[in-house]
């Protein structure tokens, strides 16, 4: 037994070596000279070694002029910021054809979603590039050339290779550049002679202070509930800035201007503007004070919303990046005394000051103000407590009663009603009253009284009867309320202590430097 076993040992021993003889000549797949060689497939592509590129995440520091953009992010059909920089970084070679259709492949992210129309200045850009040490400068200007003129790029960085520009962020500072006629009270005038007073700055810094801290902000937005968690937020600061004044070239006068400054952790669509529109209603006393700390309970509000041309991202703050890779990186909140002269240069001549010429060209934040005056700020048509009364809503009630009652006694006398020619209004001069009526050929509605008291208009005549208040020499038109003035866009009636209803603008197709007796609501234009 044990001899076959070892007859079995041996002949298995000498096919081996039968095998091993026969491959003796044959070097091992894949080996030579003690190295394992790789697949052709692998090793060559056309007959050339495959290179890889090495990459690196890199921070771009970029200011755009937002008012011909539908915002920072991409959206198919409109232009944006995002768009117009990844195209340009395509055109230079530092992307390809699919990371241009998807941005996620360079893992491309921004700091802030600006909205349309809104500007920034210090923008910050997350990207893997190839790796380059000439970015800063030579690629900076490589981009500005192909970029156009109101996006600019400012520098760029080298960055951690898990940097994230929004998640790595612990804050953002707006900015709300506004005329300061936007605060003006209702016995001051709404104009480019407007100044304001620092009573009035106080009040303003007072407000502000009112939405530091943490907020349930859900009316501030759109689209969101009382219950949604991602309605809190949390602001640091918020403060008015000193007036300083713009001249404008086409009037030929200065205007005064203020900016508003605001820094919190984040903010939620229209937010910031929402907020500004809140207190400059509270500012103009057509709401209370006490209905801003209401905007933060569980009762929906339509809180008005401000232009949003204004509206600047000043800076996103890196604190805690900076702290932590401090001996590694260079910071990115701030870029050092040269990116930032930089950054003020381009800040004045891209954004500012198209701000500034846009608002006294379109009048954006005056048209606003218009609107602003009727805005209901009870979002819920079923509540039951009733809208403040304001002084022109009292005004027009006021007014409304006064033309009722006018027309009741109209109904009473016109039988007794002379003609509105040339001989009946001697006749009425004649009887020592005073009437300045038009010659229309239409027919007084109502004949004057015998105490010389009421002298009322021709009922088609569109020649509009002057009045004048000259001191406490109030003269009260009644009749019926016309269609809001075309000018100042306000209604025609206010409120005078002891006076009662007067009609404030009497023409309701006045223009624009037209010269008449009585003034507006908004108070555009004098006498």
């Amino acid at each position: 037994m044990l001899k076959r076993l070892l007859q079995r040992v041996v002949a298995s021993m000498t096919k081996l070596a039968e095998v091993v003889e026969q491959k003796s000549d044959a070097p091992l797949h894949g080996v030579q000279s003690g190295r394992v060689e790789k697949r052709h497939s692998e090793s060559q592509s056309d007959g050339q070694a495959k290179v890889r590129i090495k990459k690196a995440k890199y921070a771009m520091l970029l200011a755009y002029q937002g008012k011909n953009y539908f915002g920072m992010q991409i959206q198919k059909g409109h232009p944006t910021i995002e768009g117009e920089l990844i195209s340009a970084m395509h055109k230079l070679g530092w992307i390809t054809e699919q990371m241009k259709e998807q941005p996620s492949l360079f893992h491309f992210q921004r700091a802030a979603r600006t909205d349309r129309a809104v500007s920034a200045v210090r923008q910050i850009c997350g990207m893997e590039l190839p790796q380059r040490d000439d970015y800063a400068i030579i690629g900076v200007n490589e981009l500005n050339t192909l970029l156009p003129e109101d996006i600019r790029v400012i520098s760029m960085r080298r960055a951690t290779n898990l940097f994230h520009p929004q998640k790595k962020c612990c804050a953002r500072t707006y900015s709300y550049t506004l005329p300061t006629f936007a605060f003006a009270k209702p016995t001051e005038l709404t104009n480019a002679a407007f100044r304001i007073k620092k009573e009035t700055i106080d009040e303003i810094n007072h407000l502000l202070s009112i939405y530091k801290g943490t907020h349930n902000f859900f009316n501030y937005t759109s689209k969101r509930e009382f219950d949604d968690r991602s309605c809190f937020r949390y602001i640091l600061s918020f403060e008015c800035g000193e007036p300083f004044l713009f001249h404008d070239d086409v009037r030929n006068e200065d205007v005064e201007f203020i900016q508003l400054t605001v820094k919190g952790q984040s903010f939620i669509l229209h937010q910031i503007r929402k907020m500004v529109g809140m207190v400059i209603a509270v500012v103009r006393e057509l709401q209370y004070k006490s209905y801003i700390q209401r905007t933060f309970e569980s009762d929906r509000v339509d809180v008005p919303k401000a232009p949003g041309l204004g509206l600047l991202l000043e800076r996103v703050h890196y604190d805690v990046y900076d702290r932590k890779h401090a001996k590694t990186h260079e910071p990115l909140t701030d870029w050092g005394p040269e990116v930032e002269a930089r950054v003020k240069e381009v800040k004045f001549e891209l954004i500012t000051k198209e701000i500034l010429i846009s608002e006294l060209r379109h009048q954006s934040m005056l048209q606003w103000l218009a609107d602003l005056v009727r805005h209901d700020f009870c979002a819920d048509p079923e509540a039951e407590e009733l809208p403040k009364q304001t002084f022109l809503t009292m005004a027009v009630a006021k007014a409304e009663e006064a033309a009722k009652a006018a027309a009741e006694k109209m109904e009473v006398k016109e039988e007794n009603v002379p003609s509105c020619e040339d001989g009946a209004k001697q006749e009425a001069l004649e009887d020592g009253t005073t009437a300045n009526v038009s010659s229309c050929g239409d027919t007084i509605k109502k004949e004057i009284q015998e105490d010389g008291t009421t002298v009322d208009i021709p009922p088609a005549c569109t020649d509009a009867i002057k009045k004048e208040i000259q001191g406490d020499n109030v003269t009260v038109q009644s009749g019926q309320i016309t269609e809001h003035c075309r000018a100042c866009m306000l209604g025609m009636w206010s409120v005078i202590p002891g006076k009662g209803a007067i009609k404030l603008c009497e023409w309701s197709t006045h223009s624009i430097g037209q010269s008449y007796q009585l003034a507006c609501p908004l108070r555009l234009f004098q006498k």
